[in-house]
């Protein structure tokens, strides 16, 4: 798989037991999970991302099959997706929230996409100070700071749609 310096990347990964999306980053010596989402949305989440990225000219696929689907996020972009998957952790209302992603990358909320930038960096500085459980596969950003993050992205999100009325 081709690699860009310091990239984004969203995959699919479908299995038996269901599907799974990840969000790396990294570059072609280093990649790093990030994130980690499953359950019944999954598919769901992942068509709407990258729906809303290639309208804006955003998401190039590396890889695409019917197991596994690979897809390179524009760099501007990629850490403003990275909060969004953590927005829509456990979420209920998958087309609320996509919605609101089509409509803070086509610039509707101006100055929340950098808000968002800094909500994933704030995931992954505190995740480096948080006890993991060992359980299975290590991730960048911890379960319990990302339920954590989650919900304060929704409230926030919440209000910003308020401010801004359609």
């Amino acid at each position: 798989m081709l690699y860009n310096e310091h990239a984004y990347y969203i995959i699919l990964r479908r299995k038996n037991r269901g599907s799974e999306v990840l969000y790396n980053i990294g570059s072609e010596s280093s990649i790093t999970t990030v994130l980690r989402l499953s359950g019944k949305n999954t598919d769901k989440a992942f068509r709407s991302v990258i729906e809303a990225l290639a309208r804006q000219g955003a998401a190039i696929p590396l890889r695409v099959s019917d197991s596994e689907q690979v897809y390179s996020i524009r760099e501007d972009l990629g850490p403003v997706v990275g909060a969004y998957l953590i927005l829509i952790r456990r979420a209920r209302n998958i087309e609320k929230w996509g919605k609101f992603f089509g409509e803070l990358l086509d610039g509707r909320y101006a100055g929340v996409a950098k808000a968002f930038s800094v909500f994933l960096e704030m995931a992954i500085e505190l995740s480096k100070t948080t006890p993991s459980r060992k359980r299975g596969r290590d991730y960048a950003i911890s379960s319990v700071v990302a339920d954590a993050l989650s919900s304060a992205l929704k409230r926030f999100a919440d209000r910003i749609a308020k401010v801004y009325p359609g």
